[in-house]
């Protein structure tokens, strides 16, 4: 048999693996479509039975890979922000972790679980552009504003990471008079992306939440919103830690599934 028509017949039959695969492949992503479909119908179905409209939209496909994080306290951190929002200013170890700055504007304190409280008095000459730059710097994004056109109201930010948005890490920033007055909310350090194991999928946490609203009598009649993410906490062995969670936002309130217990919490 010559080369040449041995090579025609070699390349003939790739090209019938080929098509075999790929029809392999529209097969099984057909038939995964269908049990997503199938899922999302009977999921959607479950909460309208309990009277709560559940858009198939918001229902996860995907499961994140998060793993928890023991953020380290950064006190270099901590010093450049107390010297972003009151210029030069002088540390304090006040004692039970706490450290405070001082400065001719005001006074800030860190506590090691995060917790920061600010207050002083400063005028912004551009409001947007001194939060957008404060936000940037240190890893928070803006949610929403309510300050008025005398330069009266708050800004409200959460804390982001490479891997999503730490929901309950939140800076609150309340201005008077075109004049910052007072920062307080959570900082939370550097957080390295990195991968993590099993998670509970978002279904599962809908069939949770579900479970625990009926246990609860926790009423809403809308899911609003739904996303993974993580929860800033406290414990015995770290002042910082974030747990891999659910939000589930509702028309009433926001509520937390634990991606590695399950467990539901409600905001606040």
């Amino acid at each position: 048999m010559k080369t040449s028509r041995l090579k025609d017949i070699v390349i003939a039959i790739l090209a019938l693996v080929n098509v075999f695969l790929l029809a392999l492949l529209v097969a099984r992503t057909a038939q995964e479509r269908a049990a997503w479909n199938r899922t999302a119908a009977e999921l959607t179905t479950l909460y309208a039975d309990c009277g709560v409209a559940l858009p198939a939209s918001l229902i996860p496909r995907e499961t994140p890979r998060l793993a928890a994080a023991d953020p380290a306290r950064d006190r270099s951190a901590e010093a450049a922000f107390a010297a972003t929002i009151l210029g030069d200013c002088e540390a304090e170890d006040v004692g039970g972790g706490i450290y405070r700055y001082r400065g001719a504007r005001g006074v800030c304190l860190f506590r090691a679980s995060g917790s920061l409280e600010a207050t002083l008095e400063r005028p912004i000459a551009s409001r947007e552009a001194f939060t957008e730059s404060l936000f940037a710097a240190y890893g928070y994004a803006a949610l929403y504003s309510d300050v008025q056109s005398d330069g009266t109201g708050t800004v409200t930010a959460v804390r982001m990471t490479p891997d999503g948005m730490v929901f309950n890490a939140r800076l609150l920033l309340r201005f008077y008079r075109g004049s910052l007055i007072s920062v307080a909310g959570a900082f939370v350090p550097t957080v390295e992306a990195g991968g993590g194991g099993d998670c509970l999928d978002g279904v599962t946490a809908l069939v949770r939440f579900l479970d625990y609203s009926r246990g609860s009598g926790e009423v809403c009649t809308a899911v609003t919103d739904v996303r993974a993410g993580y929860l800033l906490q406290s414990t015995a062995s770290a002042a910082q830690r974030l747990i891999p969670a659910w939000c589930i936002a509702t028309d009433v309130n926001r509520y937390y599934v634990n991606m590695s217990t399950g467990e539901v919490t409600r905001e606040g």
